[in-house]
C-alpha cells in the first residue's frame, strides 16, 4: 500500500511513497484535501465540502463537481475515502504534516516541540488564494489557529531552554518566532534577556531597537513600559539590579504586567494582577517587596530610571493575552535581576470575564508557587557562596535539603544542623526556630528523631518562636503545628487560626489545622481544611505530606476511592516520601487490591530500606501487619 505524504504548512504538496510528487493543478481540490485532513478525526459530509468549494452553484451541479474532482483526484492518488455521503482522508495511506504539527506543538516535550517548529514551515496553504467565501472563511481560521498554536509552541520551547540556561537554543527559537511574527514584542524582550545572559549585550540593545521599529511601523505605538524597563537594565550592566544586595534582605519587584492584545478591558485586569501579587509577596519571608508605587515611578520613561531595581534580586514580570474570545492568558516569569537568568516561567488561563473572587485565588496561588521558586533559588545561591552566608541563606538551604533528599535520619541531621546554624547567625530569626521546631516535631512522631531531648529542643524553639514574633502568621503556622504534633492539640488550634486572620492565604497553617482536626477526629473539618490548603498552594513542596494526611482522614471517612486519589498523587508529589506509599497500601487494603497494595508498601521499603513494622503501623496500625511480615520488615 503506498504511503502518500501531504505537506499544508508553507503551501502545499503531496508525494508518494518514494517522495515524488503528485500534481494537484486544482486549487479546489488542494482546498478540499486541507479541509479533510484537518478533520482526521471524524468524516465531512459531501453536502458541507460542496457548500463550501460550489456554493454559489444549485445543489445538483455542486454534487456533481464534487464528483469530478473526485474522480480526477483518485486516478492520481487514492487518498479520500468514501463512505456513503460523507468523507474522509484515508490516515492510513496518507499522513499530513498539520495534523502530526497539531498533536506535537501541544506537548510538553521539548523534543515534540522542537519538531513541531521544524514541521512549521509557514502558513496553512501558503500563496493559496481562495475566492469561494466559504473555503476563505474556514481557511483564515485555520491559518490563524496554525500561527498561534505555532507562536505558543515557540514561546514555551524557548522558556525551556532559557530555564535550562541553554541560550542557544533559546536564541534560535526566538528568531525564528520573531520571522513569523516580526512585531511580538513577548519575543523581542525574552530574545534581549537571552542575549544579554549570553554577554551579547550589545546585540541586546539592538534587538530592543528592531523591536521598537517594528512596533511602530506595524502598529503604531512604543514598547510597553516593562520592556523599556528591560532595555534600561541591559543598557546599565553596573545597576544595583546586578549587584548582590547583601546588606538587607534580597529584594522583590513585580514589573507592570503587559497587555500585548491591547485591548483597554485587560488593562485594569493587568494592573490589579500585579499589585494584589505585588502585597500577597510582600507576606514572604525572608524577602523584602519593593511597592509598586515605587515600582510604577521608576519605570524607565523617555529618560529612563531604574532606582527601584537597585532593592530587587528577583524581577517578576507578566503579560496578558487573549488567545481565543472568553479567554485570557497569563504569562509570568522569575527573572534573576544579577545573573539576568530565568528561575521560573509559568503560563495560566482564566476566563475573560471571571469574578473578583477567581481573580484573588489565581494570585493567591501564584503568589504560593513564586514563593516556593524563590526560596528555592535562594537556597541554591547561598549554596554557592563559599563566605557571606546568612541566616537566610541557612534557614532556605535547611528546607530545600530536607525535601529535596527525602525524609530519613540523614536528611532530618541535615536540615536541623543548617537550622541551628541560621540560629547561631540571627538567633532572633523566629521564623528558623518555627520551622526547626515543626521538622523536629514531625520527625520525632515518624520515628526519624529519637529521644526527650529533641522534643523539648523542639518545644522551646516553638515557644522562643511565639515569643519573638507572636503575630507573624508564617511563625504562627510552623510553630502551633510543631505544638500539635509534640502533643499540645488544644493549643495548637487557637494558634493556627490566628495564623490564618493574619493571613487567609496561609496554606501551611490551613493544612496544619486540617491534621491537627483529624488527630482531635474532626475528620470532616480535617479534610476541608486541608483541601483549603492544597487549593492555595497546589504546587507546595509540602504537597505530598499535606495529601498523605488528607488520604488518611478520607480512609477514616470511609471514602475510599477520595483516599485513593489523595495517596495516589501524594505518591506522584514526592516519589522519595515513603509514608505516601504506607498509607496508598492501606486505601488499596480497604478497596480489596492486595496485590496493588503490596507493591505500594514495597516501594515504601524500596525508599527506605530500614523501614520497620513499627514505623509501618504509624500510619496504617495494624492493617498491614501482614504484608510488612511477608516482606520481611522487622519490629
Amino acid at each position: 500500500m503506498p504511503g502518500f505524504r501531504l505537506t499544508l504548512l508553507g503551501g502545499f504538496r503531496l508525494e508518494d511513497g518514494d517522495g515524488k510528487e503528485i500534481t494537484v493543478a486544482s486549487r479546489k481540490a488542494q482546498g478540499m484535501l486541507a479541509v479533510l485532513a484537518l478533520s482526521s478525526s471524524v468524516a465531512v459530509a459531501r453536502e458541507r465540502i460542496a457548500a463550501m468549494f460550489w456554493g454559489e452553484f444549485p445543489d445538483e451541479r455542486a454534487r456533481h463537481s464534487l464528483r469530478q474532482l473526485l474522480s480526477s483526484l483518485r486516478r492520481d492518488a487514492a487518498v479520500v475515502e468514501a463512505r456513503g455521503d460523507a468523507l474522509s482522508l484515508d490516515t492510513l495511506v496518507c499522513k499530513a504534516d498539520a495534523t502530526e504539527f497539531r498533536q506535537l506543538a501541544r506537548s510538553a516535550d521539548p523534543i515534540d516541540m522542537e519538531a513541531a517548529v521544524a514541521l512549521y514551515a509557514g502558513p496553512l496553504l501558503d500563496n493559496l488564494s481562495p475566492k469561494e467565501e466559504g473555503f476563505e472563511e474556514w481557511l483564515r481560521a485555520e491559518r490563524d489557529r496554525f500561527a498561534k498554536l505555532a507562536a505558543e509552541a515557540m514561546a514555551r520551547l524557548a522558556a525551556q531552554y532559557a530555564v535550562a540556561r541553554d541560550h542557544e537554543a533559546a536564541v534560535r527559537i526566538l528568531r525564528r518566532w520573531l520571522a513569523d511574527e516580526p512585531a511580538n514584542e513577548e519575543a523581542h524582550c525574552a530574545l534581549i534577556r537571552a542575549l544579554d545572559a549570553m554577554g551579547r549585550r550589545s546585540e541586546a540593545l539592538a534587538q530592543y531597537q528592531v523591536c521598537k521599529e517594528q512596533l511602530r511601523k506595524q502598529l503604531g505605538v512604543e514598547p510597553d513600559a516593562a520592556t523599556q524597563a528591560l532595555c534600561e537594565s541591559v543598557r546599565r550592566p553596573n545597576s544595583g539590579a546586578r549587584s548582590a544586595n547583601r546588606e538587607g534582605l534580597p529584594g522583590i519587584s513585580v514589573l507592570p504586567f503587559v497587555n500585548y492584545g491591547r485591548t483597554p478591558d485587560l488593562d485594569m485586569l493587568a494592573k490589579c494582577i500585579a499589585e494584589d501579587l505585588s502585597s500577597q509577596l510582600a507576606r514572604t519571608p525572608g524577602f523584602q517587596v519593593v511597592a509598586q508605587a515605587e515600582v510604577a515611578a521608576a519605570v524607565p520613561s523617555s529618560q529612563g530610571d531604574s532606582r527601584h531595581m537597585s532593592r530587587a534580586r528577583y524581577l517578576i514580570s507578566g503579560s496578558l493575552r487573549q488567545p481565543e474570545p472568553g479567554c485570557v492568558r497569563v504569562a509570568m516569569q522569575i527573572v534573576n535581576a544579577e545573573s539576568n537568568q530565568y528561575v521560573w516561567t509559568v503560563q495560566q488561563e482564566l476566563a475573560a470575564h471571571c469574578a473578583k473572587g477567581e481573580i484573588d485565588d489565581f494570585v493567591a496561588r501564584t503568589a504560593a508557587r513564586i514563593e516556593q521558586q524563590l526560596i528555592l533559588a535562594e537556597a541554591e545561591e547561598g549554596g554557592k557562596r563559599t563566605a557571606g552566608h546568612d541566616a537566610w541563606d541557612k534557614m532556605h538551604q535547611a528546607s530545600s535539603t530536607l525535601f529535596s533528599a527525602g525524609w530519613s535520619e540523614e536528611a532530618v541531621d541535615a536540615s536541623v544542623r543548617l537550622y541551628r546554624e541560621a540560629i547561631a547567625l540571627d538567633p532572633k530569626l523566629a521564623l528558623a526556630r518555627a520551622q526547626k521546631a515543626l521538622i523536629m516535631a514531625l520527625a520525632s512522631s515518624w520515628g526519624l528523631l529519637g529521644g526527650n531531648a529533641a522534643r523539648e529542643e523542639a518545644r522551646a524553639d516553638a515557644e522562643k518562636a511565639l515569643e519573638l514574633e507572636p503575630t507573624k502568621s508564617e511563625v504562627l503556622g510552623c510553630a502551633a503545628c510543631a505544638l500539635g504534633d509534640l502533643g499540645d492539640k488544644e493549643r495548637a488550634v487557637p494558634l493556627l487560626e490566628r495564623a490564618i486572620e493574619e493571613n487567609p492565604n496561609n496554606a501551611q497553617a490551613w493544612a496544619a489545622l486540617g491534621a491537627i482536626q483529624l488527630l482531635r477526629r474532626q475528620c470532616e473539618l480535617g479534610v476541608e481544611s486541608l483541601r483549603h490548603g492544597l487549593n492555595i498552594s497546589p504546587t507546595d513542596y509540602r504537597r505530598s505530606v499535606w495529601l498523605t494526611a488528607l488520604a488518611g482522614g478520607l480512609v477514616y471517612l470511609e471514602r475510599a476511592d477520595e483516599a485513593l486519589a489523595a495517596a495516589q498523587g501524594a505518591c506522584r508529589a514526592d516519589s522519595k516520601f515513603y509514608p505516601a506509599q504506607i498509607v496508598l497500601a492501606v486505601v488499596l487494603t480497604k478497596l480489596g487490591k492486595k496485590a496493588e497494595a503490596l507493591r505500594a508498601l514495597t516501594e515504601a521499603r524500596r525508599i527506605r530500606p530500614r523501614l520497620a513494622i513499627g514505623e509501618v503501623r504509624l500510619w496504617a496500625g495494624p492493617v498491614l501487619d501482614r504484608p510488612a511480615a511477608s516482606l520481611g520488615l522487622q519490629e
